[in-house]
């Protein structure tokens, strides 16, 4: 029998670069020095899956479940699981980065493109993102990487916590350090790095850079999202695109969560109990098929998130 009607799920980390000790000293998710830089909340990608923590299912990974039981998920028309959430959390700036969309990587990579957004969940008094360029052209921006003029090039902005940010597959971007944010995407690991300050490592040696797929890949035009505050709103779409969307839910003691299809449910901000599990941020569970509705209590915010 399958009637689960939640799924759990644990959370791997991984390190970065420019990762530190978040993980550790505030959210204590580990006793771990490594510098841990995110922590993959939901993740059906076979080489980092989250596995489910509960039920028959339990020790199985994310992606075995989907394939064997697509009941529990609607019976989707797609073969993968869609969804990447990941918290992260940066103690050094990220190089540069592009997306391609799906045409694009599945010609060159055979996967999927990626469209994220971020949610912004803390921050220090100058953590900054880069979001866009300035170049009108392709010819333009290679003008600009060939003068290494990327001060001028890339459009450097302030964050506040409570702030989301769509990101769409094409958006040159990189996260600034000392950023805490919740990171919601399609389920697909192509990057291509653009830029990334010139950085050695241990050894002395600079990190690939991928620039000519990332001049092909970037949309010209100023990044002209609009940036909503969702922390000062009260239910509400955060974003709704082809492949996703993302909507906020404030916990006041109890609340009734409705699920259509199945819903990827992150805790953000609070505590909230889940039929007997006690969630803090960055804990995500799966309300699968089995139900149409959900009750979960006590106070704090969630971000729920469907597949298209």
């Amino acid at each position: 029998n399958n009637m689960e009607k939640v799924l759990f799920l644990s959370a791997p980390l991984v390190e970065r670069i420019w990762g530190g000790n978040y993980f550790k000293n505030t959210l204590k998710v580990t006793d771990n020095d490594n510098n841990f830089g995110e922590m993959w909340s939901v993740s059906a990608l076979k080489s980092n899956s989250s596995l489910i923590l509960n039920g028959i299912h339990r020790g199985k990974k994310l992606y075995e479940v989907f394939e064997e039981y697509p009941q529990l998920f609607n019976n989707p028309p797609y073969k993968e699981f869609p969804i990447l959430i990941k918290v992260i959390a940066t103690s050094d700036d990220l190089s540069v980065q592009v997306h391609p969309n799906d045409e694009y990587a599945q010609t060159y990579e055979n996967k999927s493109g990626k469209t994220e957004g971020w949610l912004i969940l803390d921050y220090k008094e100058n953590s900054s993102i880069i979001l866009g360029h300035n170049a009108n052209s392709k010819q333009e921006l290679i003008e600009y990487i060939n003068n290494h003029d990327y001060d001028a090039l890339l459009n450097k902005v302030k964050v506040k916590k409570g702030e989301f940010y769509p990101i769409n597959s094409g958006t040159i971007h990189a996260l600034g350090k000392d950023i805490v944010l919740l990171e919601i995407q399609q389920s697909s690991d192509v990057t291509y790095r653009f830029y990334d300050y010139d950085r050695v490592d241990k050894n002395g040696q600079k990190r690939e850079l991928h620039v000519k797929n990332a001049v092909d890949v970037t949309t010209i035009g100023k990044y002209n999202e609009t940036i909503i505050n969702c922390f000062n709103d009260n239910i509400k779409t955060i974003w709704d695109n082809k492949y996703f969307k993302v909507e906020l839910y404030n916990v006041n003691n109890v609340l009734q969560l409705n699920n259509e299809t199945y819903s990827i449910v992150s805790v953000v901000d609070g505590n909230i109990e889940v039929l007997d599990k006690t969630l803090k941020l960055g804990d995500s569970f799966i309300i699968t098929s089995n139900a149409k509705s959900l009750t979960v209590k006590g106070n704090g915010k969630l971000v729920v998130t469907t597949s298209k």
